[in-house]
Order: structure tokens, then sequence, then C-alpha cells
């Protein structure tokens, strides 16, 4: 029997059919699983052809103005944002509607016109129809082409292609790259409902992330000659200037967080939202931090880091960050930039931009060959440190930047964005019910 996988996604979404290991033949026995994908509620995500459609900038700038503005700036953008993307939604499904089936219908009614053309002589609303559906299928054509290449998230090719196949034969294979059948514990259960995934996945990262536990003791980091420099600069107020500069950088069409905007759409919209996204992060700077929560959330989806990926730990967490979040983080990166290699030791190679990891393999090799020349007893030992970022106390955190030089404002915006913080498990497409430890005194 000849299966073909892509008919088989097609005609069956809802279905999931992979290949499976063995040991004892050469052949691959294939698994179908029966309802494993779940149709899950669908996530507003902003679509990078929206801005070039007719009525867009008049639809956001509605939606935008509805919304009355109150004493918090934070609910007053929850507030434009949801409305946003009510209306953006609805707009969308009158403007675009369902495009495939729309081309499909326009290209039977020209089959069916050619056709009758051939027998007989078409009427003059018959050749007036003809003509205006030609010029629409090649537009929807087009736009077919656009969705489904978003949806391959192709980042290698540019420009060229319409290449319609190769988009959504990409797309098929990061949907069934990513999605994750079953997960072995430690014990080596094999689960394989999405309640149970889900459930397990929350437990490892909840426990892993941990809670807040007062310290018997603490370290004295001013005995560690650690560098302590002036870094008053970093605690200007943001200026309209900064923060339009930090949006132009943005990437456009990233996986989008839990609000599911875009750079895409900060740079196309910015002159409708600006006062209000400024308002908003002029609160950051003032530390009132009041609702923020509001707009600091976040997902967790997983990718795996291996083909024959079956435990939690055989996958790489990837956190998606709520849209203006994210804007807040930027801005405060790029003003840290500068300083980073005064803060940060020379023996740190890499994520320092100048700098690189291959130094220290190389640091490695001259110097195992120094002490071979050497012709004594000696040990290198390799140390794997563990990611502890995700577990370390964020009191220590907020006293190691105060010892680096940090001013207060910097260390309270630090706070803030760290308390406010709350983080939902995506598995598969479905965002999980229970949040995230993450509020740690």
């Amino acid at each position: 029997m000849c299966f073909s996988v892509h008919a088989i996604e097609s005609m069956f979404p809802n279905c999931l059919l992979q290949s499976c290991a063995t040991d004892e033949s050469d052949h691959c026995p294939l698994q179908l699983g029966l309802n494993d994908v779940q149709p899950a509620k669908a996530r507003f995500h902003f679509e990078a052809f929206w801005p070039s459609l007719d009525g867009f900038q008049e639809v956001v700038a509605a939606a935008w103005a509805s919304e009355a503005v109150s004493h918090c700036p934070f609910d007053t953008l929850a507030r434009k944002f949801r409305t946003l993307v009510r209306k953006l939604q609805s707009w969308s499904q009158k403007k675009v509607g369902h495009v495939n089936s729309q081309l499909a219908l326009a290209r039977e009614v020209l089959h069916q016109l050619e056709i009758a053309q051939d027998s007989r002589e078409l009427s003059r609303l018959e050749l007036w129809l003809k003509n205006k559906l030609k010029p629409h299928s090649l537009a929807l054509s087009s736009l077919q082409r656009t969705i489904a290449r978003s949806r391959s998230r192709i980042g290698w090719l540019k420009e060229g292609d319409a290449n319609t196949s190769l988009f959504h034969a990409h797309a098929r294979h990061r949907k069934r790259k990513n999605f994750i059948a079953k997960i072995t514990t430690v014990e080596g259960t094999i689960l394989t409902k999405h309640e149970e995934k889900e459930q397990h996945i929350f437990d490892f990262y909840n426990s892993l992330l941990g809670s807040s536990t007062d310290r018997e003791m603490t370290v004295n980091l001013a005995e560690l000659d650690m560098p302590n420099i002036p870094l008053h600069d970093l605690e200007v107020p943001f200026s309209e200037e900064e923060v339009w500069k930090t949006v132009k950088a943005l990437p456009p069409d990233k996986a989008p967080g839990p609000d599911g905007f875009t750079g895409r759409f900060y740079k196309v919209c910015w002159q409708i939202i600006k006062v209000d996204i400024m308002a908003a992060i002029s609160a950051v700077w003032s530390r009132k931090f009041t609702n923020f929560e509001l707009l600091n959330s976040a997902f967790v989806t997983l990718l795996p880091k291996r083909e024959d990926a079956s435990s939690i730990k055989d996958y790489r967490p990837i956190s998606l960050v709520h849209s203006f979040a994210k804007l807040v983080t930027k801005i405060l990166a790029n003003r840290l930039a500068g300083y980073l290699n005064q803060l940060v030791s020379p023996n740190q190679s890499a994520f320092i931009k100048g700098r690189f990891i291959l130094d220290n393999f190389m640091l490695v090799q001259h110097t195992t060959k120094f002490l071979h020349q050497q012709k004594q007893a000696r040990i290198l030992l390799k140390l794997d440190i563990t990611k502890a970022f995700d577990s370390v106390s964020w009191p220590f955190l907020l006293e190691v930047l105060n010892q680096l030089g940090f001013g207060q404002i910097w260390c309270d915006i630090i706070s803030g964005l760290l308390g406010t913080s709350s983080t939902q498990v995506l598995l598969n497409g479905s965002p999980g019910e229970k949040n995230l430890s993450s509020a740690r005194p």
C-alpha cells in the first residue's frame, strides 16, 4: 500500500501520520493517530498582507479611537489591543474571506464560460463577467501565495518565487516536526493524551522555576572585585525618537506572543498608536506597574532538539512574549548594549557583539599545547554550567545589579518586568489554562 502524506494531511487535518523507529527490520512502520491533532481555538495573528489592502489604516484608526483613555495607560492599551483584534478579524472576514473557496469558485465560473464560448457566442454580460473574473482570479492567486508564504515561515527566500506548493510543503513539514505526539516521563511512562502531556510539561517547568525561599547566607559582592561603573545614562526618560528607532529595528514577522501583533503592525500603524504606546512606556519609566500584567504575558512553546525527541529534556523551550513587553525589553537592551564590554568579563566570549565563542576553543588548544611542553602532571577540568537564569534568586539578581552600578530606576523596572510576568505552556498550538510560577519576591 502506498501512502501520500500530503494527501492524507489535506483530507484528514485532525489525524497524524508518523514513522516509528525499529531495531529488527530495515522497514519503517507507520503509525496513524486518529484525532491526535486537537482543534484548538484559533489564535489571532496579525497577517503580513493586511497593510497592503484598501481600508486597513481606516479600520485600525477607527478601532483604536473607539476605546476611551483611562487613568491607567496599561489598561487603556490592553483594551485598545483587544478591540483592534475583534475589528481586524471582522474586517478581514469581509474583505478577504476564505481565499481558497473564492479562488476555486472564480476558476470554476471562468471554466464554464470558456466551455460555453466554444459552442456559442457569449452575451455582453457574460463577456463582462469573464473580463472581471480574470484579474480577480490573479489577485486571489497572489493573495493565496502570500498567505502560504507567511505560513511557511521561509526566511532564506526573499523575492521572486511563486511556488505555492513549496510554501505549503514547508508549512506542513514545520507543523509535523514541531508536533508533540507523545512524551516519555522519567519513569518510562508514555503520555499521549493532550491533557496528560500538558500537565507533565507544566509540572516540569513549574518545578524548574521553583519558588522563593529565604536565604540564610549571602555573598559579599564587594570582595569579588566586580566592576562598578557609572550607568546614569540608562535612567534618562524614554524619548519618542528612541522608541521609534527601536520599533523600526523590530523583525516584521517573527512568531507573535499571546496578543498576536508583530513588529510589522507597530511600523505601519505607528502614527495611530504612538500616543498610547508612549504613555504606557512613560509609565514603565515612572515604575507605575499597576495592571502591567495585562501586557506582560508569554507563551512557552517547545521545539525538538533532535528528530527522535521523546522526553521533555529533548525539547528547547522558546518564549513568545507579548509585543509591548518585547518592545520595552528591546529598548532596555539597546541602552545596555553600549556598556556590555565593560560589565562582562573578557573571559565571556559569547553573546557579546565583537566577541566569538570560538576564541575559547583556541584558548583551550593553546593552553593544552603549552601544558604538554611543560612535561609536568596537569589536570584540565571541563565544567558544564547549567543555564540558571530561570531559577536564579531575584533578590540576589538585584543585589548584583546594584553592585555593578545600576541605579534604582533601572532595578525597579527590572523588578516590575519580572514580578508582573505570567507564562502559559503552548502545546501543539493550544495554550494551557495554568500560569507557571512567576512572582518571586
